[in-house]
């Protein structure tokens, strides 16, 4: 900390500390680093800084710690769990468009992998399948969002003494930190054309159950895990069974 008052280089109001106190200037100069322009254009550009790798590490590790700072108010250690959304979203468009992935044909390749299989539907499911497909590729940056009020309701069905919202935060915290599995397998998918979307529904299941145990129930782990493995699952069955009404009820109104 700057002890000695000294001169703000912007507004010229004298002061001591980190910034001034009157326009937010730093006080303390840095002198102009390859480290320092990099700091500053993540900070500026994408607003990442420390935060940001201290919010995916503690996700990782500490997942309660991020949500009870955030609801204290402290919006200084962590992104909140909006911006981390838009980060990580950003992230995976990104990717896509690095490795020059199509996401209609990854989306197709995610549908085969899991079962679904064209060939094996008729007319009618091939054709939902393509506008589902299609509808998802043009809105690929909200579709991890779609996820969020729906596992927020699982939360509150297995967790009632916690409002709404906190479950809200919670599932947006959790949700968009579950993209980093994402990108590993668009990597893997770059690289050998496997699409392992099947291990990587296993790989959130298990960060949901543990990630819910340690925000919840860090005291009783087994039912801490099997709560957040029934969150996650109703909350998934949830959005889907909304999926199908929402879909059946446009090809009922455009398609008949």
């Amino acid at each position: 900390m700057t002890d000695q008052p000294q001169p703000c280089i912007n507004c010229g109001h004298t002061g001591s500390g980190h910034f001034c106190s009157n326009c937010g200037q730093k006080l303390e100069l840095q002198s102009i680093t390859w480290k320092y322009v990099a700091s500053e254009f993540l900070d500026r550009w994408f607003g990442i800084d420390t935060k940001f790798g201290r919010t995916v590490i503690d996700l990782f590790k500490r997942p309660a710690e991020v949500i009870k700072t955030f609801l204290a108010g402290n919006n200084i250690r962590h992104i909140g769990p909006l911006g981390y959304y838009i980060v990580m979203s950003a992230l995976l468009i990104l990717l896509f468009e690095a490795l020059n992935i199509s996401i209609d044909q990854f989306l197709m390749s995610n549908s085969e992998s899991l079962g679904m299989n064209m060939s094996e539907q008729t007319t009618q499911q091939q054709e939902f399948q393509v506008l589902v497909n299609q509808w998802m590729a043009k809105n690929f940056r909200f579709i991890g969002g779609l996820m969020v009020p729906f596992l927020a309701l699982g939360g509150k069905i297995f967790y009632r003494k916690t409002t709404y919202l906190h479950h809200m935060i919670t599932a947006a915290y959790f949700q968009s930190h579950t993209t980093w599995f994402s990108l590993i397998m668009l990597l893997i998918y770059k690289v050998s054309g496997y699409n392992a979307s099947g291990i990587v529904m296993i790989v959130t299941t298990v960060y949901m159950m543990v990630a819910y145990m340690l925000v919840f129930n860090p005291g009783k782990k087994f039912k801490g895990l099997m709560k957040g493995l029934f969150i996650w699952l109703v909350g998934y069955f949830i959005m889907m069974i909304f999926a199908m009404v929402v879909g059946v009820t446009y090809l009922i109104m455009f398609h008949v």
